[in-house]
């Protein structure tokens, strides 16, 4: 299970230092981790190397009645405060627009893509489970690099043919 709690536990053993742990934790439940945090004191360790964001959809979803989520969980806040998050790109007119620059919904897909393998990921030490999982994301790596290297030939067959890639004859 996913209790708030019981995932400031794994995090904290994951992440026992200050010197290992991450600039950002990106988590569905992430507003609610931060709350538990603050409830039990956790926060006052975490908040000097971490930060909790939600994915976008969920940012999307709650932000609006959730003031703690909307504030301090945003996964692309344009107020300064992390600029790790958010850049500043072009369009083909040279007007310039915020992106958000890490893809949380990847995330997402590539999480619900591992819950397959859950009941195997249970039962190993954490050795195994350490190589399993880098294996396992190595694979799942070449899966979509070649599915987008499939798709780009395709188009660029498709150019070639003189058909453009909405499939009308140019």
């Amino acid at each position: 299970s996913e209790s708030p709690t019981q995932i400031l536990g794994f995090l904290d053993a994951v992440y026992p230092t200050p010197d290992v742990r991450p600039d950002y934790i990106c988590i569905d439940k992430g507003c609610k981790v931060l709350r538990t945090a603050i409830v039990n004191g956790s926060w006052n360790v975490w908040k000097e190397t971490s930060r909790f964001i939600v994915d976008s959809y969920h940012y999307i979803n709650h932000h609006t009645n959730d003031y703690l989520c909307h504030k301090w969980c945003n996964p692309a806040p344009l107020n300064g405060s992390a600029p790790n998050l958010v850049v500043v790109e072009h369009d083909v007119n040279g007007n310039a627009h915020y992106k958000r620059d890490f893809n949380t919904q990847a995330c997402e897909q590539l999480n619900a893509w591992l819950g397959g393998f859950e009941t195997i990921l249970k039962r190993m030490t954490v050795y195994n489970f350490k190589w399993f999982l880098h294996a396992m994301l190595y694979i799942h790596t070449q899966q979509v690099m070649n599915k987008q290297r499939l798709r780009d030939n395709k188009e660029s067959d498709q150019d070639e043919e003189g058909i453009d890639i909405e499939g009308e004859e140019e």
